[in-house]
């Protein structure tokens, strides 16, 4: 025969005033206001990883964009000169 293990059920705590009561002996509307709580920390968690994703993309296509601009740049000669002439021509 296999052990049946006891689970015990951790109740949440809430700390009012420096005194910590289990959210079972609040009041209904405290129980309820207390479940509000968690759900919008829930979504500020979700909303935090969602930002942190969104500025990863924004990092890599800015940084697309970038690397596609320099791969298609090319020095452009001023006065049918190329840069190693210009570069000469201000050390004189």
């Amino acid at each position: 025969m296999a052990k049946e293990k006891e689970v015990v059920e951790q109740k949440p705590l809430i700390t009012i005033d420096g005194v910590q009561i289990s959210v079972d002996e609040l009041p209904e509307e405290g129980q309820a206001t207390f479940g509000r709580l968690q759900r919008l920390n829930q979504k500020k968690v979700n909303l935090t990883l969602d930002l942190e994703e969104i500025q990863a993309g924004i990092n890599f296509f800015s940084n697309r964009i970038v690397a596609i601009v320099n791969e298609a740049k090319e020095p452009i000669p001023v006065n049918g000169e190329n840069e190693s002439t210009l570069e000469s021509d201000d050390s004189e």
